[in-house]
């Protein structure tokens, strides 16, 4: 028996290692030709490897972007961590998140994928849920660091996340001084929309 485990371990990672190519593959796809134009036999090709093989990994594309979703995940975490840290005030938390978030969107990679996602979440909404729940922790984390006066804090928090992604997504095209510029406007924006209580608190 203990012999046959790193054999079983092997082939895991094997497994693992073929899925991460798959997804990776999959998403080039999609930001190069779209989502909705990326068929299974697309990938397969891209990936070099037979149709049959990628159906035993993924059934169909919604679970390719499932994977995909999980990505989002483990790429946002570090990001979610350090805006929840409640040892920082929360000024410093937000801004920093600002920049790192806008950091994030203003990749041409993440800026395209996100567009196709969107897109093909308003044709389906089963794709648009596999995103909901890293979206849901965004804003909570994101109202935790609004001021305590806030009616409507998830709906403040959805503005804030909005410009940041949106600010980041106009930098895309743009030079490195001129990116560097629209990231100091928009977190001097968000210092302002939110007040002076937060430096404090």
């Amino acid at each position: 028996m203990a012999e046959t485990r790193p054999q079983s371990t092997s082939r895991l990672e094997k497994s693992a290692k073929r899925r991460q190519m798959i997804v990776e593959t999959a998403a080039g796809l999609f930001i190069e030709k779209g989502f909705h134009q990326t068929g299974m036999r697309d990938i397969a090709g891209k990936a070099g490897i037979s149709l049959s093989n990628l159906y035993n990994h993924f059934k169909g594309k919604n679970e390719i972007i499932a994977a995909i979703s999980e990505l989002e995940t483990v790429e946002l975490d570090p990001l979610l961590r350090r805006l929840e840290d409640t040892s920082k005030n929360r000024m410093e938390r937000l801004l920093q998140f600002g920049a790192e978030y806008f950091d994030l969107c203003s990749s041409p990679a993440h800026a395209a994928l996100s567009a196709e996602i969107v897109a093909e979440a308003f044709r389906n909404p089963e794709i648009g849920g596999l995103f909901e729940q890293t979206r849901a922790r965004l804003v909570q984390a994101v109202a935790n660091c609004l001021p305590t006066f806030e009616e409507n804090p998830a709906t403040s928090a959805e503005l804030v996340l909005g410009l940041i992604e949106r600010s980041g997504q106009n930098a895309v095209s743009r030079d490195v001084s001129t990116r560097k510029q629209l990231r100091q406007s928009m977190l001097a924006f968000v210092e302002r929309a939110v007040g002076t209580e937060l430096k404090h608190g």
